[in-house]
């Protein structure tokens, strides 16, 4: 009895869905709770179709997807001859990149992937391949060496289960959801392999404002940027007209063209040989589609990757990288000047992380139409279609009235809202509090709890999700704002208020504290659990900002900054007073902490002794 109730445990565990849920924090309440609950989310109940009715029998609505997603894949594209296409690049020629990857190599790849994840047709998940892998290994590795000998995979590799995601808490339409794709383990192998070849090349041949899927470069350095932008726009003394274009892209991963991705591969120098290897990924896929539990349909698409393949993401920047470019060339031959902050910041023309695109130039007619040629030529060619009813625009405050009129004619956009936020961030900070423009967090903190899921968890299960998603919360947000200390102190009392009486959502009741916060942040080996405490953290993480500003002096963020605000002086005399965004205020309440501990060892003579620490207290 015993072996049957573990294993119906960790069955239900796992379709509970909560990665955070360590093994062993046996939790029936909680599990059974979690399913019921995401078993309604995810139910499928009605959906209108095309001619406006209102169905509700699942094979009707599982129609209705397979008619509109066998509409959305479809190409209506002519053919491009890329190979009369120039790269722009030195090709890349290392063999490794068709080389098969060893048995140790695939085993490496399956051990990172996630392994309840949901299997693709053939029912195999990650776990079974990894259990398997000393009866199946050898066929394994021969199946992906077979792949990239011959070029060729079999068709029943490449069938995949679409499940509707929905994208907002009503959704009434088949647009209001995202195809998420369920690939066979098989598959994702060979895709994750190809994918990993590939990485290593995109930091030289990805232009240094696309910040997604890309070693090295990291969201909250395109989140900064933006912010940088916002704030000089709204400063009266910045003499500069310029717009910033938000562009919304519809079903951007679903509409781009097979033979864009071979452009665009071709274009930044991969050699034929890879580019086939990927095509053969990507091109001719068959699809079903998940329709409460049950597959239905079974139907081919002609463009589009899918969401839910390895090689998708990269796939993608490589493909936007292409407007780009355009837009690059476009400042090279002077046709666009795009903007530049301060005289001595290099000049701007776009930021993207993955398909969320902003465009920037200046604030004049020609201009904008240039930006629109290259957009509609970059729309024709990839198969993208901006959302222009989605998208908006900001001007800088000196912006003449006559000037935002026929831009915003031009692009048929109206003006960015001021509740407009990027990557989850707000854009307008100015004249606001923190606590107030972040106030949000406050409510994510709340949303995370409701009666029986704060009831039904033990305090094991507590420490770790106020561990693996309380304190990680707010992390993306003080990566570069220094939160003020009462406003961090509510936050910790939410998770404080949680972690004593479980349900947090009645502020009338006030928990028994038996122990001070301070020592549930002490690590568990000094006798603590190990919490996080939110302001040393916040300092911790704006202080490592600071410290990648001062190692890497070529990034674009880290230009931008020091043009904007000491570009006649170095940091450590940087001056405090003026006008400065919130980053860059941030960085300066740490630069202190950093001076104390660091100093410079004095080696060939390029140390400044009047403006740079080299000698130590």
């Amino acid at each position: 009895m015993q072996p049957f109730k573990i294993r119906f445990l960790s069955i239900t565990g796992k379709r509970c869905k909560k990665r955070w849920v360590v093994k062993g924090d046996r939790n029936t309440s909680f599990f059974h709770n979690s399913v019921i609950k995401r078993r309604r989310k995810n139910r499928i109940s009605s959906i209108t179709n095309s001619s406006g009715e209102i169905i509700n029998k699942d094979e009707d609505i599982a129609s209705c997807f397979i008619s509109y997603f066998t509409n959305l894949f479809s190409s209506s594209l002519q053919s491009r001859n890329i190979n009369q296409i120039p790269p722009l690049m030195d090709g890349i020629q290392d063999e490794n990149l068709t080389s098969a990857p060893s048995k140790e190599d695939i085993f490496n790849i399956l051990k990172n992937m996630r392994g309840n994840a949901a299997p693709g047709p053939d029912g195999f998940n990650v776990t079974f391949y990894r259990m398997a892998w000393n009866y199946i290994g050898d066929d394994v590795y021969n199946l992906v060496r077979n792949f990239y000998l011959n070029k060729c995979m079999a068709e029943s590799m490449k069938k995949t289960n679409i499940v509707p995601i929905p994208k907002k808490q009503i959704c009434s339409l088949p647009l209001d959801y995202r195809p998420i794709s369920l690939c066979n383990v098989s598959y994702k192998i060979i895709a994750k392999s190809l994918a990993l070849k590939m990485q290593s090349y995109l930091p030289d041949h990805i232009i240094n404002s696309q910040y997604a899927f890309v070693k090295g470069r990291r969201i909250s350095k395109n989140i900064i940027i933006a912010h940088e932008v916002v704030h000089s726009f709204q400063l009266r003394n910045w003499k500069e007209s310029a717009f910033m274009l938000k562009l919304d892209l519809a079903k951007a991963f679903d509409r781009i063209e097979w033979n864009f991705i071979r452009y665009a591969m071709k274009r930044l120098g991969f050699n034929e040989n890879f580019i086939d290897l990927v095509a053969v990924c990507v091109e001719s896929p068959s699809f079903s589609v998940i329709v409460n539990g049950q597959s239905y349909g079974n139907f081919k698409s002609s463009r589009g990757i899918r969401q839910g393949c390895p090689l998708s993401p990269y796939l993608f920047i490589i493909a936007i990288n292409e407007l780009t470019y355009r837009l690059q060339e476009a400042i090279s031959e002077n046709r666009i000047q795009g903007i530049k902050l301060a005289p001595q910041t290099p000049p701007l023309h776009s930021l993207l992380f993955a398909d969320d695109v902003i465009i920037y130039g200046k604030a004049n007619l020609q201009e904008a139409l240039t930006i629109k040629n290259i957009l509609q030529d970059f729309c024709r060619d990839s198969g993208q279609t901006p959302n222009w009813n989605k998208s908006s625009i900001l001007f800088s405050y000196n912006t003449p009235d006559a000037a935002r009129t026929e831009i915003k004619n031009t692009f048929q956009v109206a003006d960015m809202d001021h509740n407009t936020s990027h990557l989850g961030h707000p854009l307008f900070t100015a004249h606001n509090p923190k606590s107030k423009v972040y106030g949000f967090l406050k409510n994510n903190f709340k949303s995370k709890f409701n009666n029986w899921k704060s009831n039904s968890i033990s305090h094991a299960g507590r420490s770790i999700l106020i561990k693996s998603v309380f304190s990680t919360i707010p992390v993306y947000y003080m990566s570069h704002v220094l939160f003020p200390k009462s406003f961090l102190e509510e936050l910790t009392s939410i998770i404080r208020r949680f972690w004593w009486m479980g349900n947090t959502l009645d502020d009338n009741k006030r928990p028994l504290y038996l122990s001070a916060w301070s020592k549930f942040c002490i690590p568990k080996g000094a006798g603590g659990l190990g919490f996080r405490d939110l302001a040393t953290l916040n300092i911790a993480l704006i202080t490592g900002l600071a410290w990648r500003m001062l190692t890497n002096p070529d990034a674009l963020w880290v230009q931008i900054l020091k043009g904007k605000y000491f570009p006649n002086h170095s940091f450590w005399t940087a001056r405090t007073y003026g006008p400065k965004s919130w980053t860059w205020d941030s960085i300066l309440k740490v630069r202190d902490i950093i001076q104390k501990e660091i100093h410079w060892q004095l080696f060939d003579g390029n140390v400044t002794i009047w403006n740079q620490p080299w000698i130590s207290d």
